[in-house]
């Protein structure tokens, strides 16, 4: 990983977690996780704007 400013790299060293023990905590705190609309709707009471595309263009037509 690269630092801002500062030559070479940093090792970040994570745990190994197994793909159990990650599927159980993802599982367990599911309902944690809003849909950044809903979350502003939620805080501020008010109705926000749905911006999503039912049929977004290919990638050759968006540029």
């Amino acid at each position: 990983m690269s630092q801002h400013g500062r030559p070479g790299f940093i090792r970040i060293r994570t745990p190994y977690v197994a793909d159990e023990d990650a599927a159980r905590v993802a599982e367990a705190t599911a309902h944690l996780v809003q849909h950044p609309a809903r979350l502003l709707e939620n805080l501020t009471g008010r109705t926000v704007v749905d911006l999503t595309k039912d049929d977004p263009e290919p990638p050759a037509m968006a540029a």
